[in-house]
């Protein structure tokens, strides 16, 4: 079974129904391992108070997506990896070599720098142009 490193982009997807949700909770529900980084609490939360800033969702119903996802992350079903200084290090490379073609941003590249350390993992990421960067890097993209 696989194993998947899944970007903010993807995983707000899951808990709230997007185009391309479907496809995402299908890859995920038969897979071994789900690996976040500390760095997607943050964004998740940040994408989650857009929709309610935007009245996309209501108040009552990104809490209830919040304890879900806290939940998951409590019963370990998905692993969450903390940075450090060589994702840092290594994100900074990213930036240097991706940034002028490809315009990659800050926590984009922290991302792509935790999901490079896990060699049998996919990338599932809903972003194209975080995706080709990933493709570039020789990253094993998910299908989506």
């Amino acid at each position: 079974m696989p194993s998947f490193f899944v970007d903010t982009s993807s995983l707000v997807k899951f808990y709230y129904p997007e185009q391309d949700s479907d496809k995402i909770e299908a890859l995920l529900l038969k897979a071994d391992y789900i690996y976040i980084s500390s760095l997607a609490v943050v964004e998740m939360a940040s994408a989650l108070s857009k929709k309610v800033r935007t009245g996309d969702l209501e108040k009552e119903q990104e809490t209830i997506i919040w304890n879900t996802f806290l939940d998951d992350l409590q019963t370990g079903q998905i692993e969450l990896i903390t940075l450090d200084d060589r994702h840092y290090f290594k994100a900074a490379d990213l930036i240097r070599d991706f940034g002028v073609n490809y315009g990659i941003k800050t926590l984009d590249s922290l991302q792509l720098s935790v999901a490079h350390g896990l060699h049998n993992s996919k990338f599932l990421c809903s972003d194209k142009t975080l995706s080709q960067v990933a493709s570039k890097m020789g990253m094993k993209l998910a299908p989506l």
